[in-house]
């Protein structure tokens, strides 16, 4: 016996071996190529769930030298031409062998290239590599929040004093006036200017005013709340939104930070630095500018009537 008749004799064999070799395809189509049964290793290359059966095999296998999708075939078993076919859409090449019997193609193909074991290897390095472009990405993302976290506490930060700037106090303050028109909470707002302080720069320089807008700018944000919100609101003039306090406390709030800024020697030089504080409460009247515009004309009342002094608006 020969090995050709010793392989006739266990057909099952055969055909365990073409339904579960990695490197080798079998496909049996009708006249027109349309697949009526393949072997598992198709269905694995081509990752698919189930066979393709059904489906025109050109659109699973395409000539490497025409357009135009047709097979070779070996009139007889004894003279073979082979066809080198290729996964469409793939690198993935196939040395293929087309038999014609009753009507139908059987096409056995045998991958170029690659051993089970190569393939294996490729695909543990794509694994690899996908793993760390993924690592590099999450890095990178991780790096875009902390930008925008930046970004977005600089653009509404003044950054000397590190307090609100004017144009994140105008979103906030829009926000918190309406809450307290619905509820009906008490607001106050205090509009507060650091007295002579152009003689300041002129007399001790600019970093001398630097330090004391700085100084100011801790002192407000230490004796605030965490729902109150000062800001500085241009040159040497801030403003405190004070919700759920009346006008008595914002008043209270005002002298004590008047009187410990005063308490200070900032310029080291024995001469102290004063502000003059205007306080106005919210009334059912008021819209948002007209509650601000009240705080700023009972903070001209304190320059004028002397400085260094908190006025409350329509007393």
């Amino acid at each position: 016996m020969d090995i050709y008749a010793a392989i006739a004799g266990h057909p099952e064999i055969v055909r365990v071996f073409f339904e579960h070799t990695g490197t080798t395809i079998v496909v049996l189509t009708d006249e027109k190529y349309t697949i009526a049964d393949c072997n598992a290793n198709l269905t694995r290359t081509l990752y698919v769930p189930e066979k393709p059966v059904g489906r025109f095999l050109g659109d699973l296998l395409c000539p490497l030298e025409s357009d135009q999708f047709s097979l070779i075939v070996s009139k007889q078993d004894q003279t073979l031409l082979p066809q080198i076919l290729r996964i469409c859409y793939t690198e993935i090449l196939y040395r293929c062998y087309t038999f014609a019997s009753d009507e139908a193609y059987l096409v056995i193909g045998d991958r170029l290239g690659s051993t089970d074991n190569e393939i294996l290897e490729s695909m543990s390095l794509l694994n690899n590599e996908l793993s760390s472009l993924s690592r590099e990405l999450s890095r990178k993302n991780r790096e875009l929040e902390v930008a925008n976290a930046k970004i977005s506490e600089l653009s509404r930060t003044d950054p000397l004093t590190k307090l609100a700037n004017r144009r994140y106090f105008s979103e906030r303050y829009s926000e918190f006036f309406s809450l307290a028109r619905r509820q009906g909470h008490p607001l106050s707002v205090v509009m507060l200017d650091i007295d002579f302080f152009k003689h300041v720069n002129d007399t001790y320089g600019h970093a001398a005013g630097d330090k004391v807008l700085q100084t100011f700018g801790e002192l407000l944000q230490n004796d605030c709340r965490e729902e109150d919100l000062p800001a500085r609101f241009g040159g040497e003039e801030f403003i405190v939104y004070l919700p759920h306090v009346d006008i008595q406390q914002a008043v209270a709030f005002s002298e004590r930070v008047r009187q410990k800024l005063m308490a200070q020697d900032i310029l080291q030089t024995g001469e102290r630095i004063t502000i003059s504080a205007g306080v106005a409460g919210l009334n059912t009247q008021d819209s948002q500018d007209e509650l601000i515009n009240r705080a700023d004309k009972a903070l001209y009342r304190a320059k004028t009537e002397g400085r260094n002094r908190v006025v409350v608006d329509g007393e």
